[in-house]
């Protein structure tokens, strides 16, 4: 009887907090409905290529598949087959030259503010993908006002557990695992990936505690962020895309787009009274919700401050060890890179949703680090310029880069550098196509040009392929841009 009582008042209280979210949303209908009409009307000229994406949507090797925790009940007593715990696979039954070998995998993580992200909207990156021997798995998971970030977080974490616990049962290579995000989609990637981060060097605390103390100390659950089991070293490497790195600098940005500051701590901080609150957050930050001064609570969330808090973390790993007279690990900051997957950071010059400077701060902060990545800007192209517009004119640069990336991350391509695929060290400059005073950005080491061997036996990237052609007239493209919300 307790315990349904207790069940009954955390589903009010969930409850609750929805309302209070919805009703943030409300308060600012006509600047959400200004820009669903704008919305409507980028659709509506785009129409000949969004009928073409659909019918492959729903006519393409594509099975969909529960990536949740089985017999699970959600929030308002729901079963969890009934929420967006699904993932998109796409290529599982395709053979490229009768090749029945492990594919690489690549999970791409859609954007759509925190409110309208839907795993259908990385169906031309699949579509793109898929025919050159690369396997393609779209998460979805829970939007705003359903649940905030922490809910978002966990979702995507969650799903790349599943994945790379099963991806090998639909014929993919769980060692050969790829993350790319867009846009919000990338946001929650970075977050995942920091955590994970995290999580690795807070093990690696937990393991230094026990032998100070002889097995006394906290649980080893306890200190984690995030509840999944794999370490970031098992992702072969993450592509951002697009992607608001410091959620600080970004307010500002967001607030002119039509997310208000109300609504932006709910999505980042959570209301007052709500209990879906991280658990690494502490009292004084659940506080500074509460008074307005939640600074912290966004950098809580903000890839850039998380990654920060690495270095921090781990040189108190480090200099907890050098204390110990029987340590005989030399760790040095320098080995923070080997905890990271590899990195690599693509936008467009022209972005108007999230300033190209996003990226240029946070290249300099892994500069700062030394903690190895790879950049891309592609001159004048806009937010959705990568997976919409471009694609719908025939253009597949970015799905080049994805499917060249994976090649040199996951041991695919014989001799080749990443300056070779127009990549840059961490230096902006060096593409030479765009030029910019404050894009110097130097000195990221990169150790992933060593000659590899060509084991994975993908089909070469063609962008002459049948399914690569323009499938929107050119003019349609250029009215929809004027219409384009993001």
């Amino acid at each position: 009887m307790t315990s349904q009582r207790h069940h009954h008042t955390l589903l009010t209280k969930q409850n609750n907090t929805r309302q209070k979210r919805i009703c943030d949303l409300l308060r600012h209908l006509p600047t959400f409905m200004f820009r669903f009409l704008r919305l409507l009307s980028f659709v509506f000229f785009l129409l000949p290529a969004f009928l073409v994406f659909l019918y492959h949507y729903f006519a393409c090797d594509r099975i969909a598949v529960y990536y949740g925790l089985k017999g699970a009940i959600g929030e308002n007593g729901e079963r969890m087959w009934l929420s967006r715990h699904y993932l998109d696979m796409y290529g599982s039954r395709t053979h490229v030259n009768g090749n029945k070998e492990k594919k690489p995998a690549v999970i791409f993580l859609t954007g759509g503010a925190w409110i309208i992200g839907y795993r259908m909207w990385g169906c031309l990156l699949a579509r793109a993908l898929v025919p050159f021997g690369i396997l393609v798995i779209i998460p979805d998971y829970r939007n705003f006002p359903k649940v905030n970030i922490k809910g978002m977080v966990d979702d995507v974490d969650m799903s790349i557990q599943w994945v790379l616990d099963h991806v090998e049962e639909y014929g993919g290579d769980g060692k050969r695992v790829v993350l790319v995000g867009q846009s919000a989609g990338a946001h929650i990637g970075g977050v995942v990936v920091a955590k994970k981060v995290l999580d690795w060097i807070r093990q690696q605390q937990h393991q230094q505690q026990q032998s100070y103390q002889r097995g006394q100390g906290d649980n080893e659950e306890d200190c984690r962020h995030l509840k999944s089991t794999y370490s970031p070293q098992q992702l072969c490497g993450f592509i951002t895309t697009s992607s608001p790195h410091n959620l600080v600098t970004m307010r500002s940005v967001f607030h002119r787009h039509g997310l208000s500051a109300s609504v932006q701590r709910s999505i980042f901080g959570g209301i007052s009274g709500s209990n879906d609150y991280d658990d690494d957050l502490n009292d004084d930050t659940i506080k500074s919700v509460a008074t307005g001064d939640d600074m912290d609570v966004f950098e809580a969330w903000s890839p850039y401050h998380l990654v920060k808090k690495c270095q921090s973390e781990y040189i108190t790993l480090i200099s907890d060890g050098n204390t110990n007279r029987n340590n005989n690990d030399n760790k040095s900051i320098d080995q923070l890179k080997e905890i990271f997957p590899k990195l690599c950071v693509i936008h467009g010059t022209a972005d108007k949703t999230v300033p190209v400077e996003e990226a240029i701060e946070f290249l300099s902060l892994l500069s700062n680090l030394q903690i190895p990545a790879l950049s891309k800007m592609y001159p004048g192209w806009s937010h959705t310029d990568p997976i919409l517009e471009k694609p719908m004119l025939g253009n597949h640069l970015y799905h080049r880069d994805i499917y060249e990336m994976v090649r040199l991350w996951t041991g695919g391509s014989d001799t080749v550098s990443d300056e070779g695929l127009g990549f840059c060290n961490g230096n902006i400059e060096c593409n030479s196509e765009h030029k910019s005073e404050i894009a110097e950005i130097i000195g990221i080491v990169d150790d992933s040009t060593k000659a590899v061997e060509d084991d994975l036996n993908l089909r070469p990237f063609d962008e002459t392929h049948s399914i690569l052609r323009p499938i929107c007239p050119t003019t349609l493209v250029e009215i929809a841009r004027v219409c384009n919300p993001f």
